[in-house]
């Protein structure tokens, strides 16, 4: 991405150093673990030349390079095309015969990782974690030459911007697994999910179709609110006052629909109302009187999220449809209505001027304002203050939304939920009390080229997950059948389902 702002998630490698180090004796971390965040040496270039060929090399001449530190989350610590990075890290000799890697946290854009002159790692996507298995390179009891190539493919900043361990394989996963239990339980037990008084809707794929769930935020007690054989129920949306939910009605055969069409309905599945043929992504206003939507783009069914052009209103008293101001807005998903209904978010692709961001629309007028804050499916806190949103495809991020100012902007941000790779973190929603976030939660997958977080796409293994809106990492899975768990959305009526 290569982006001006970059996610200040702690890097997964150091995460867990950091983690496993606090839970462990002093020094004990170093029995399977080493930090490679000090003592480097870096040489910013504009082209990769002779220095390219020589650099990785232990005999190579380092001395008049400058001395640097990795500082782990900083936005973009060189400007420059490539950055040159050597390090010399001894390791124990008792890790001889043992399988060794190097764990980034993130490398801005590219790059290409040596050990001891040996090519061990080529890695693309400047915020996401990787590992190199340096075994067959390493000299145990002695030291070593790490090396780096960041390349700079599209973006202003370029360098090694998140946290680098040395591990021992075995045994870091193995501390790995164990911190993140001991994660899991203590999130339970502060979260209390079991007194928490809302429920959450969430798509599920089931027997071969799409069905609408509401379950406890504990995950317990589900109930199929649709309850089809011959339509697939996908992106729920509860109505404030939670009497009603719209949703998206893929018709046709799961993975060969004809059709996305929105509809609303009450909460006990009576009423099934279609809204409007051809439309997508529903969200309602505080009312609950009036649900803006996007049209379809094409008359062709499609999967793809930004297939749309034009917002519209459906005003559910006298059903009129009423276009929104700006008819050039297209290519938008994941719309959301602030609450004093004065403004949309939503994210645009290949659209309006822009190749991907997160928008701030006037509800009422024509104005467009990019909120600068990478990723993508925003969710506006009930009071209208935060924002939450997913930074990228392992992290959601909570900032404060400040509307009142000349550019609508976005501040203090932060990480609510890193998740670990494979397992990525999407579709976040705000609970009626601002105090928890709903999001969903699985491995990453791809089914007919889509990436499995699009509406419609089988995610098989995701489950809806419960995160503390004001902690870091303070989350825990409420749902176990991994059944493509998705888009959830709380419901905010104020009573337990079921015993």
């Amino acid at each position: 991405m290569g982006a001006t702002m970059r996610s200040l998630g702690i890097g997964a490698a150091l995460v867990w150093t950091v983690l496993l180090s606090a839970q462990s004796p002093q020094g004990a971390e170093k029995s399977y673990s080493i930090p490679v965040m000090t003592l480097w040496r870096a040489k910013p270039a504009a082209a990769v030349g002779e220095i390219g060929e020589k650099f990785f090399q232990p005999e190579f001449d380092d001395s008049a390079w400058e001395k640097t530190d990795i500082k782990d989350g900083k936005q973009d610590p060189f400007s420059d095309r490539y950055v040159f990075y050597r390090r010399w890290v001894e390791v124990p000799g008792d890790w001889k015969g043992r399988k060794i890697k190097v764990l980034f946290g993130g490398v801005d854009d590219n790059c290409v990782v040596y050990m001891n002159g040996r090519k061990v790692a080529r890695h693309k996507g400047y915020d996401q974690p990787f590992e190199a298995d340096v075994t067959e390179a390493v000299k145990t009891g002695d030291k070593n030459l790490l090396a780096v190539l960041a390349d700079n493919s599209r973006g202003r900043g370029c360098g090694i911007w998140k946290g680098v361990s040395l591990v021992l394989a075995g045994e870091f996963e193995k501390e790995k697994a164990a911190a993140e239990a001991r994660r899991e339980a203590a999130a339970r037990a502060a979260l209390r999910l079991g007194d928490i008084p809302y429920r959450i809707v969430y798509e599920s794929y089931r027997d071969g179709n799409w069905e609408l769930y509401m379950v406890n935020a504990d995950g317990s007690h589900p109930v199929n609110l649709t309850r089809t054989s011959d339509a697939n129920e996908l992106y729920p949306h509860v109505s404030p006052d939670g009497t009603k939910v719209c949703f998206v009605v893929d018709e046709g055969p799961a993975g060969a629909p004809t059709s996305r069409d929105l509809y609303y309905m009450n909460m006990d599945g009576t009423g099934r109302t279609l809204v409007a043929g051809n439309a997508r992504e529903g969200c309602w206003n505080a009312g609950g009187t009036a649900i803006a939507y996007l049209k379809g783009e094409f008359d062709r069914f499609s999967y793809d999220d930004f297939a749309n052009r034009e917002v519209f209103f459906h005003d559910l008293k006298t059903q009129k449809h009423t276009q929104h101001p700006n008819k050039d807005l297209h290519h938008l998903y994941n719309l959301c209505w602030s609450p004093d209904g004065k403004w949309f978010v939503a994210t645009v692709h290949a659209g309006m001027g822009y190749s991907h961001a997160i928008l701030a629309i006037e509800a009422d007028g024509t104005k467009v304002f990019d909120l600068k804050i990478p990723g993508c499916r925003p969710d506006v806190s009930p009071d209208g203050k935060r924002i939450a949103w997913g930074s990228d495809d392992f992290e959601i991020s909570i900032g404060d939304l400040d509307f009142s100012s000349p550019l609508p902007r976005v501040t203090n941000r932060r990480c609510v939920v890193r998740s670990d790779k494979p397992m990525e973190a999407y579709h976040v929603d705000w609970s009626p009390d601002g105090k928890y976030v709903a999001l969903s939660r699985g491995p990453t997958t791809k089914a007919l080229t889509h990436h499995p977080a699009m509406i419609g796409m089988k995610a098989k293994g995701w489950h809806i997950c419960v995160a503390d809106a004001a902690g870091t990492n303070v989350w825990t899975s409420v749902t176990t059948d991994a059944n493509c768990n998705k888009e959830p959305d709380w419901a905010p009526v104020k009573e337990r389902h079921g015993p």
